[in-house]
C-alpha cells in the first residue's frame, strides 16, 4: 500500500513577470525556523532586562516624570532588539532560524533580499506579535488576588486577539495557492525552498551559494 501513497506536491510560486519560479517552504520547515528565532529572540530579551530592569530602579527610587521616561526609553529598548533582529536578517535574505532550516525570504516580484524598508516593515510586525503573544502569555497564567481592572481586561482581550491573529495568518500558509503566509503577502515577500531564474532553468540558486 505505501507505494500508492504520494506526498502532496509543495506549492510553487511564479512572479506576474516569470523571472524566476520557486518551491514554498514546506510549513514543517518555516515552524522550525520561526521556533530557533523566537528562542534567540526571548533569550536576547530576557537578557536585556537585567541592565535595563537596573536602569528602571534607579529611575523608580527617584520617582516623578524621570521614572516614566526612564520606564518608556528602557521598554522601546528591549522592543527594539525584536525588531533589529527581525530587520537585520531579513534584509539578508534569510534570519538564523531559516537558514538552520534552509530556507529564506526574497522579495515576491523580483525574487531579490527584501529592500531595507520591507525588512523594517516585518520587523516591526514581528515586535507587535510577540509584544501581543508576550502579554497574552503573562494574562493566561497569571494569578491575580483582585478582579482585573477595565484597562487591564481589555489589555487582555486585545492581546490574545492579536496574538490568535499573528497565529492564523502563518497557518493561512496551508491554504494559500502559492504556499505564502498572509503577513509575507501583506508585504509583498514570499518565504521559499529553493529558486530558480528563468534565465538559467538548470541552475538551483540561494543566499548561500547551493
Amino acid at each position: 500500500m505505501a507505494s500508492f501513497r504520494r506526498k502532496r506536491p509543495l506549492p510553487e510560486y511564479r512572479p506576474p513577470d516569470g523571472s524566476y519560479r520557486a518551491t514554498a517552504a514546506p510549513l514543517a520547515r518555516r515552524f522550525v525556523g520561526g521556533l530557533v528565532d523566537w528562542t534567540i529572540v526571548t533569550v536576547f530579551f530576557l537578557i536585556a532586562q537585567i541592565p535595563l530592569g537596573l536602569f528602571q530602579a534607579t529611575a523608580d527610587e527617584v520617582g516623578g516624570v524621570l521614572f516614566g521616561i526612564v520606564f518608556a526609553l528602557t521598554q522601546a529598548a528591549g522592543l527594539a532588539i525584536v525588531a533589529g533582529y527581525f530587520a537585520f536578517f531579513f534584509y539578508t535574505g534569510h534570519t538564523l532560524g531559516m537558514r538552520a532550516a534552509d530556507i529564506h525570504v526574497v522579495a515576491a516580484r523580483s525574487g531579490a533580499s527584501p529592500a531595507l524598508a520591507r525588512a523594517a516593515a516585518r520587523g516591526v510586525l514581528a515586535v507587535v506579535f510577540f509584544l501581543a503573544s508576550f502579554t497574552a502569555y503573562t494574562f493566561l497564567l497569571g494569578r491575580y488576588d483582585t478582579p482585573l481592572s477595565t484597562f487591564h481586561e481589555v489589555s487582555r482581550a486585545v492581546s490574545i486577539a492579536v496574538a490568535s491573529l499573528a497565529f492564523l495568518g502563518h497557518l493561512w500558509q496551508v491554504c494559500d495557492p502559492a504556499g505564502r503566509g498572509l503577513w509575507d503577502r501583506l508585504l509583498g515577500l514570499v518565504v521559499i525552498e529553493d529558486l530558480v531564474p528563468s534565465s538559467m532553468p538548470d541552475r538551483l540558486w540561494s543566499p548561500w551559494g547551493t
